[in-house]
């Protein structure tokens, strides 16, 4: 298998948004009925990480400065937890260091993952990796210092913590739980990472060697037969490399697909967001990241998030975002430890058991509750009961039809619209309004609601901010003349402002600025100026102060530290 490490290339994210920074079209929608506002569903379908390898000190990691209102009963991982190991001797779970990124992969083979969880102790896992000398590696955990922007997800939008991969085993069984609700049959239940009969090939399933041809019928059936747009996604697929992974398509394994029947809807994740650019996002959508870019340990590392930040920032740059839910979860834990018991369910058609360990999940739209931890138990078939629900489409079989919809984790009635793309660095254009400066709200650079805006220092020494963004990072709300609901709509001035006007206290005017915070009106009076996009900027001491906040500069980055 070819080893590969991700990198992280400024190129890359920015020529996502060069495809996307100028759409002139309107999604055009189909005659299709939804039973929310949600009209696209974009699953984002990463690898083997358990939720303790992710989220385990989310909120509290040392260092970590959480907004208000963060919720503190995220079931993360307890005081004195441990695995024993050969002789009975305690072995903590510990924080990988960031020059341990890449790590050797765990034992995640179905068996061995049920000898794991032990009956729901949570005890084996040092023990049964440590037989391949991975013992201590299952043990580790990541938190926001590696992948800062799922943290920042979470602090922004909706986080699951009673998620579970819906059987035990690998990658393949959690990919047909994800698209049909089982992992083959009762006589031939498919518990491992078998090579497909259909094509293409490449990466680890270099030939054919097993056939399996599933005649059972799945979400891409259904969504077909009634008349909705879907297309699975996947890294590799039209390239001549070893990136792509069949065992990690599982539209592979069906029958109905060997003929080309489908093979529109199945594409290269380079399709994506052209697709997105051309208007011809699908009614749903699932993305696979290939090899360097999907997370999987031992050839991948937690910097793969970059690819789910670059797809998540091409929709909400784009009309899209509006009406789009995005998703995004593992297709199973991995093997790495984690402390929460899985709950027993009645197994489907394949007979296999489950669930599995947890894994992350996070919702990410307008319509995702802010800053919200869901403790409801979730497995990955929950994602295709919200699919047949929201798209009026039958269950599969017995699995779909009795997990918990993903409901809980949204709100219909209070969506905010204006985006919030996590800021890398990269999104900072090439030239400001005045000085440029980075502003890093607690432990990220301010969100990013206005591509090609950015804060700056006038001549009067005052660092303007977007009011959109700052407010927007704060999951606050712009009240007052701006509709709540649309913040995007700031205030109207002429565009042809003179260069010398482009400071906050040109005529010593001040305009009352108002928004909503933690449920509480802000108001203050300030200066503010128009850019020539009509974006509103302000002075963020202004905000700072407003809010009882405190800021600071230190190495050319101005720092909020929120109360």
């Amino acid at each position: 298998m070819k080893k590969w490490l991700r990198k992280k290339t400024l190129a890359t994210v920015v020529c996502s948004f060069s495809a996307t920074a100028s759409f002139g079209f309107s999604p055009v929608q189909a005659a299709t009925e939804t039973s929310s506002p949600i009209k696209h569903t974009v699953v984002i379908f990463q690898e083997n990480r358990s939720f303790d390898n992710y989220f385990g000190t989310y909120p509290t990691a040392p260092g970590f400065h959480a907004l208000p209102g963060t919720p503190k009963d995220v079931k993360n991982i307890p005081a004195g937890a441990f695995n024993p190991d050969e002789n009975g001797n305690p072995v903590y779970p510990y924080l990988f260091p960031l020059d341990q990124l890449q790590t050797k992969d765990v034992d995640h083979g179905f068996d061995h993952m049920m000898e794991m969880v032990d009956g729901g102790k949570m005890d084996k896992f040092y023990l049964v990796n440590n037989r391949r000398g991975a013992g201590k590696i299952a043990m580790g955990y990541y938190d926001y210092h590696a992948i800062p922007a799922y943290w920042q997800y979470a602090q922004h939008f909706a986080l699951a913590d009673n998620f579970f991969q819906p059987v035990y085993g690998p990658s393949t069984p959690g990919a047909l739980y994800l698209v049909a609700a089982q992992s083959g049959t009762k006589d031939q239940p498919i518990k491992g990472d078998p090579t497909p009969k259909n094509e293409p090939y490449g990466g680890d399933n270099p030939k054919s060697a097993l056939s399996y041809n599933l005649t059972y019928k799945n979400i891409g059936d259904t969504l077909s037969e009634h008349n909705k747009t879907w297309a699975w996604y996947q890294g590799g697929y039209t390239a001549n490399d070893n990136t792509y992974s069949p065992h990690h398509n599982p539209f592979q394994y069906f029958q109905n697909y060997e003929d080309g029947k489908y093979k529109n809807n199945l594409k290269d994740t380079n399709d994506f967001v052209k697709d997105i650019a051309n208007g011809k996002l699908p009614d749903v959508s699932f993305l696979k990241a290939g090899y360097p870019e999907d997370e999987h340990p031992g050839y991948s590392t937690p910097e793969g998030e970059d690819f789910t930040v670059k797809m998540i920032n091409a929709i909400m740059n784009s009309p899209y975002w509006k009406d789009t839910a995005i998703i995004v979860t593992y297709d199973e834990s991995g093997g790495y430890w984690d402390h929460v018991a899985p709950p027993q369910v009645t197994p489907g058609p394949d007979g296999l058991q489950g669930n599995g360990p947890r894994i992350p999940a996070l919702v990410i739209s307008p319509y995702a509750k802010e800053n919200y931890v869901s403790h409801v138990p979730y497995d990955t078939t929950s994602i295709l009961k919200f699919i047949e629900w929201n798209y009026h489409l039958p269950t599969l079989n017995n699995r779909d039809a009795s997990a918990n919809n993903i409901l809980d984790m949204f709100d219909f009635n209070h969506p905010n619209f204006a985006a919030y793309m996590y800021n890398d660095g990269s999104l900072t254009p090439a030239k400001t309004y005045g000085t440029p400066v980075k502003v890093q709200l607690n432990n990220a650079l301010l969100g990013v609601s206005t591509p090609g805006e950015a804060p700056f220092i006038d001549t009067k020494g005052n660092v303007m901010v977007p009011l959109v963004d700052f407010v927007r990072s704060i999951n606050g709300r712009i009240l007052g003349n701006n509709n709540e609901n649309d913040q995007n709509n700031d205030k109207n001035q002429n565009n042809n402002q003179n260069e010398n006007d482009r400071n906050a206290q040109n005529d010593g005017a001040k305009d009352e600025i108002s928004f909503k915070f933690n449920g509480k009106p802000v108001h203050l009076k300030t200066q503010t100026w128009v850019s020539p996009t009509k974006q509103t900027y302000v002075p963020l001491k202004s905000l700072v102060d407003a809010l009882g906040w405190s800021m600071q500069t230190e190495n050319g980055v101005v720092t909020v530290t929120s109360k």
